[in-house]
């Protein structure tokens, strides 16, 4: 939900071509994930795939003809190391693109997290015939139970970049705007669970859980990590507070001082922002607590950015 459009990044005009070869070779084919090397940078590899999933379709628009199946390129950012990793996969919002992640993925990967993100059909910045569909929400879910398959799957492949890299019992998502309603549809709606998640990440969620079925946000989920601009005029402080406020703990909301709606994901400034700092020392801090039991690291992280004047509100529940 971030407008207006921007411009595709220069690395994507690119590898262009490469991913059409690569959408044409894959045909009908889920397992397809020809790999393209775009970047590396303080030992992080930003690699890009194509995933083709022949079970669900594509929806028409009035602007594009429909598909039979749906076609999702995804970058992945997969540090240098040895180890087996937890895996984040990432959800953009409307209008957006995975490249938007990319300065706060790169942070968080050289923590020791492989992360991923699909480009969405109807809902990324460069959509076939120029027209965002917002009703295609209701398939994002599936996108990215259909790409955690895919990466776990990769990961246990001989002889692909990913194998041995993937942790397959953690397993976390993010979800940026329309990302972050996508990943409640994921781990809080009954059409959508994905029992392999085992953590997720909201920012600057919008509450449109309707899109899903009647049934009601679920207040049992994985742990939660909230983040939230206290500036964003397009998703307002209160939804973060109302949705903490639904959810089950462990739960965590940071409401990031002054940061607008994207800040936070989005910003590629180096040094990073305030708001991209904050957020990139939640999310790992998260994750470390999530995955390898860190929850003193996560109590000290939250305890900082409160005393640098972000808004805090943390809930262990009986966890802690």
């Amino acid at each position: 939900m971030r407008l207006p459009l921007r411009k595709p990044y220069t690395a994507w005009r690119l590898a262009s071509l490469t991913r059409l070869l690569l959408a044409a070779w894959c045909g009908t084919t889920a397992g397809c994930g020809g790999t393209v090397q775009l970047t590396e940078r303080t030992g992080v590899t930003r690699s890009e795939r194509v995933w083709v999933d022949p079970s669900r379709s594509t929806p028409r628009t009035s602007a594009f003809p429909g598909a039979p199946t749906r076609t999702l390129r995804t970058l992945i950012w997969q540090p240098a190391s040895a180890n087996t990793l937890p895996l984040l996969v990432m959800a953009h919002g409307f209008g957006a693109l995975p490249e938007d992640f990319d300065a706060f993925a790169h942070s968080v990967a050289a923590a020791g997290f492989v992360l991923a993100a699909p480009t969405f059909p109807l809902t990324n910045s460069n959509v076939p015939g120029g027209q965002l569909s917002l009703n295609d929400l209701t398939h994002q879910p599936g996108d990215l139970s259909f790409i955690i398959t895919q990466l776990l799957q990769a990961a246990a492949t001989p002889g692909d970049p990913l194998q041995g890299h993937i942790a397959s019992a953690n397993v976390a998502v993010l979800g940026q705007s329309l990302g972050g309603a996508t990943v409640i549809g994921l781990t809080r709606k009954n059409c959508c669970r994905d029992g392999r998640v085992r953590a997720s990440i909201l920012s600057s969620a919008p509450l449109l859980a309707g899109a899903f079925g009647p049934d009601p946000i679920s207040a049992a989920g994985p742990p939660t990590l909230i983040l939230q601009g206290t500036a964003d005029t397009t998703v307002v402080y209160v939804t973060a507070t109302q949705l903490f406020d639904l959810i089950d703990p462990p739960r965590f909301l940071v409401g990031l001082k002054g940061a607008a709606h994207s800040d936070a994901l989005e910003s590629q400034a180096e040094p990073p922002i305030p708001a991209r700092d904050a957020a990139q020392r939640a999310t790992v801090a998260f994750l470390d607590a999530a995955f390898r039991g860190a929850s003193a690291e996560l109590d000290a992280t939250l305890a900082g950015l409160a005393a640098q004047g972000n808004l805090l509100q943390s809930d262990w529940g009986s966890t802690h």
